[in-house]
């Protein structure tokens, strides 16, 4: 496997958060450069807890994926909820490899006005410093330029004293204004980022954490994804494939509907069947997706992820790739992606009986759609792959399910409770 660092997670993160809106193009990571350098002036961390931190920076608006809330985000006249906040804790804390620093993220919209000495909810003061890095980005955002004298002038409720000292200390020794006006921070950025290589374990929970972004949008689409992945797997196992191939395709089945968080959640939960237009704009996901993952050196798991909607004949999309063009790789997690779709309740469909399946399957292995003998091995096998599917997105649907319980309970609460900085 290639040598994969933190800088490609944090392209990938920010690739996929670009295609959501574009309004936020290069914004976590404009966040993420600005906190590093807040963050060295302050003088008090290790590299290590800098490194983490900017990291989180870069995805802190991943509970944006509620798309009624951007418009909130992206404008500075409107006082941002606590929504997106709640739900980005939430996710960071039990999908991220940066769970403890999750009160990061939910206090980041907080000032010092909303604390007091006898709160009980402890949010730590970094949280203050990231709420001061993503203002100082959304005043370029919106002037293309950045005024100091709109932060020092901010009152003692809305900024420490202390974090305008940092402020001041990274323009001056530092250039902070200058080079995020000229957008010349990034390679200073992907240069500390492309230094720390991440183990297999650590790619595969940045891939999982972004398989989740996707999917916790709704509950079919999560245990699509999952079941989508366990296929894969089983049927890698069953081909025999050595252990580094089989984590590719395992790391590309978590990825391969990553573009459709460009995919309006309206279309993509839709009740009935597509029109034609937006059957269009649904298979747009794969080429969002191919673009995400390219010129990063992960061309393998890129064309894993996001060709599973071609076929052997030749009609599939994006490219309309056949025969010996396709993978093998790619073709077992089309056949996964196929099985799963089949076999999974979707806001139009019941699941299909195993009868049905193996019907459709074996058609379209007859027309040469997918591959005829990994189909095979998955009727064959088909009992089992269930119960292993069964098995898995139980805990992962338990966990959704007390996430969104979760969600709904934090927000009322804050509604009637103060905080204080830890």
């Amino acid at each position: 496997m290639k040598r994969i660092t933190l800088k490609d997670i944090v392209i990938v993160i920010q690739r996929t958060l670009d295609s959501m809106d574009d309004r936020l193009a290069g914004h976590g990571e404009k966040v993420a450069y600005i906190m590093y350098k807040l963050l060295k002036c302050h003088g008090g961390y290790s590299d290590e807890e800098i490194l983490r931190m900017i990291t989180l920076a870069v995805f802190h608006d991943i509970g944006v994926y509620k798309i009624e809330e951007r418009d909130h985000i992206v404008d500075m006249d409107l006082e941002i909820p606590m929504n997106h906040s709640v739900y980005g804790y939430l996710f960071i804390k039990y999908f991220s490899p940066l769970s403890d620093l999750a009160d990061i993220v939910l206090g980041h919209h907080l000032y010092p006005k909303d604390f007091n000495d006898s709160a009980k909810v402890k949010i730590p003061k970094e949280a203050l410093i990231l709420n001061l890095a993503d203002s100082i980005a959304v005043l370029q955002l919106h002037f293309n330029k950045i005024d100091p004298m709109l932060i020092l002038n901010k009152s003692s409720n809305d900024l420490l004293e202390e974090h305008k000292e940092l402020f001041k200390k990274a323009c001056n020794e530092y250039d902070l204004i200058e080079k995020i006006e000229t957008d010349t921070y990034l390679n200073e950025l992907y240069e500390i980022l492309d230094k720390r290589e991440l183990s297999r374990r650590e790619i595969i929970a940045y891939a999982r954490m972004l398989n989740y972004a996707i999917d916790f949008r709704s509950e079919s689409t999560v245990v699509h994804t999952i079941t989508v992945e366990e296929i894969s797997w089983q049927i890698s196992k069953m081909l025999g494939l050595d252990d580094y191939k089989s984590t590719i395709i395992k790391i590309a089945s978590m990825l391969h509907d990553i573009g459709k968080l460009s995919i309006p959640i309206n279309i993509l939960e839709k009740k009935g069947k597509l029109t034609q237009e937006e059957f269009e704009i649904i298979k747009c996901h794969t080429i969002v997706g191919y673009n995400i993952l390219s010129n990063m050196g992960i061309d393998d798991i890129r064309d894993i992820a996001t060709l599973h909607h071609e076929k052997l004949n030749g009609t599939g999309y994006p490219f309309c790739l056949k025969g010996d063009n396709i993978s093998k790789e790619a073709r077992i997690v089309a056949v996964a992606d196929v099985l799963s779709a089949l076999i999974g309740k979707r806001s139009y469909k019941d699941e299909f009986s195993k009868d049905e399946v193996i019907s459709i399957l074996s058609n379209m292995a007859s027309n040469y759609e997918i591959d005829k003998d990994i189909c095979k091995l998955v009727i064959e096998n088909y009992d089992y792959i269930e119960k292993r599917v069964k098995a898995n997105t139980k805990n992962t649907l338990k966990l959704y399910k007390n996430l969104m319980n979760e969600y709904k309970e934090l927000l009322e609460y804050f509604e009637k409770i103060s905080f204080i900085l830890k």
